[in-house]
């Protein structure tokens, strides 16, 4: 578990799973309060967080932009997407409609914004396990 904000009234954590899948499985999970939300993506689509992890570095560096990463899940309207803003606000929506019919929307408001290099530092160790 790699947690990203870790506080008494909020945790963003993510999960890297090279074992679930050839592809890296990566999980998703936020509490604030006792509203969770949770998911994972199986990123069979690299180029998808590739371009989600180039967004999240301008944002960084030029605090403009969104970041946003979306997979489908299945093809069968299952997806998690994911964005930050450069206000500090996280917004997590997931739709897994075949097998639970689970919905979830979320948004943090006013993250710390020594959060983000967090973001960008679990993403890059994510990507550095992408199979050649």
């Amino acid at each position: 578990m790699y947690r990203i904000v870790n506080e008494p009234n909020l945790t963003i954590a993510f999960d890297m799973d090279t074992e679930l899948s050839q592809f890296g499985v990566f999980g998703v999970y936020i509490k604030q309060g006792y509203n969770i939300c949770a998911g994972y993506i199986d990123p069979s689509d690299w180029s998808g967080i590739h371009r989600g992890y180039k967004e999240l570095v301008e944002l960084y560096e030029n605090c403009k932009g969104t970041a946003t990463f979306t997979y489908v899940l299945t093809g069968e309207g299952n997806t998690l997407t994911f964005s930050l803003d450069q206000k500090g606000a996280l917004t997590m929506e997931i739709n897994i409609c075949t097998t639970y019919n689970y919905k979830c929307n979320m948004t943090i408001e006013s993250l710390d914004q020594t959060y983000l290099p967090r973001f960008i530092e679990f993403f890059r160790e994510f990507l550095e396990r992408e199979p050649k």
